[in-house]
């Protein structure tokens, strides 16, 4: 049977045909749009952040390394936090990281949007602690030598230090198993830790001389100058710890040469020249104190007038027992005094003794003859 349709029918089936197909069209476009990162209309949940990663130097032998961590994102939300490598978080778009050692270090970056971004730099110029790789504190400059013979380190004022490469870590003590002899100072103790940790220390290349600073006099080690003679070991402890603080030396120590310091320079010099340490034909001991670092005899890795010129302080302590019953009478009186007497090593002008040679002496007395030495440590 045939039905036939009403023409006003067929036009709204039309019509409705036409709304469906352009709602269709119209979701399309929409879902589209929602994906083109262009759209002003677009969800940006997908965006994630960008991280750009620096570091302050990349000058070799460095002590430490200042990483810089910059995070951008082009959604409007912003970054919500930067995570560095040691795990904590900063709720920033920058943030900075210091290392002390060569490695990868990776850094995330984290939008308002929750979306996560990592990135990774390799440090490589941090110097490894080393004999071989002597450390240069801020504010010095190397100017001659190799560790082999004498590497030297110079700073603004003309101080300068020359390495002692430790390869084992630790220092000598030839007194270790003598008890008239001691060892106990805080800067003897800190001066073993920290070889321990840089297989190495400076000694002043020179004998210490006297610089004043805002009226005060501390200890230097400069070529040329007249040594600082005829002063106490107390006095000269101080101006040689007050040095480091008057130069500027920060997180490095200067100090008066102590027993451990004085021997193993003495073996490392004993490697390189015959009997260094117990002969004295390289010593200044003509009668007449010279400037610093002019006896040409005694210039050894770069290291001058350890033998001769000046006796020279140290820190040890001399505290003798008693052998027989003549040496009764001086003991006791040694034991009855309040003063320390302190190790002076090495020969003067006036007196030929040996590097090695030690004699101890009240630490109140001075002398035209002694005067002393500054190391500095880290």
């Amino acid at each position: 049977m045939y039905y036939k349709i009403s023409p006003v029918i067929i036009g709204l089936l039309v019509v409705a045909v036409i709304t469906i197909a352009g709602f269709g069209i119209a979701m399309i476009v929409n879902k589209n749009n929602s994906k083109n990162p262009n759209s002003s209309e677009m969800s940006n949940s997908e965006l994630a952040p960008v991280l750009d990663l620096s570091t302050n130097t990349n000058d070799e032998n460095q002590e430490s390394v200042i990483i810089t961590a910059v995070a951008t994102t082009e959604d409007q939300a912003g970054i919500y936090s930067i995570t560095l490598p040691d795990g904590s978080s900063n709720r920033t778009d920058t943030a900075t990281y210091e290392t002390k050692k060569n490695g990868n270090y990776t850094f995330k970056a984290k939008g308002n949007n929750g979306q996560i971004s990592s990135l990774t730099i390799e440090v490589k110029n941090i110097r490894e602690a080393s004999a071989t790789s002597p450390y240069i504190p801020t504010g010095f400059s190397h100017v001659e030598g190799e560790v082999e013979n004498g590497y030297v380190i110079k700073d603004e004022y003309g101080n300068e230090f020359v390495w002692v490469p430790v390869e084992s870590g630790k220092l000598t003590r030839n007194t270790l198993l003598d008890t008239d002899y001691e060892e106990s100072t805080s800067t003897a103790s800190a001066l073993v830790n920290s070889v321990a940790q840089n297989y190495g220390f400076y000694i002043g290349r020179y004998e210490a001389s006297s610089y004043e600073s805002n009226g005060e006099k501390v200890a230097s080690s400069i070529a040329n100058k007249s040594p600082w003679n005829n002063i106490t070991y107390t006095l000269a402890t101080e101006a040689a710890i007050k040095a480091s603080s008057t130069f500027g030396y920060e997180g490095y120590q200067t100090a008066i040469m102590n027993s451990y310091a004085w021997d193993t320079v003495l073996q490392w010099l004993d490697t390189q020249f015959e009997n260094y340490s117990t002969n004295t034909s390289y010593g200044n001991y003509s009668g007449n104190i010279r400037n610093t670092g002019m006896t040409q005899t005694d210039i050894k890795n770069n290291i001058c007038d350890l033998a001769g010129n000046l006796r020279e302080w140290t820190t040890e302590i001399y505290k003798p027992k008693a052998t027989n019953k003549n040496s009764q009478n001086a003991l006791n009186e040694v034991i009855s005094e309040t003063i320390t007497y302190r190790v002076i090593r090495g020969g003067a002008a006036n007196v030929s003794r040996t590097a090695s040679s030690h004699t101890g002496y009240k630490e109140n007395m001075t002398d035209e003859y002694w005067g002393f030495r500054m190391i500095l440590y880290k």
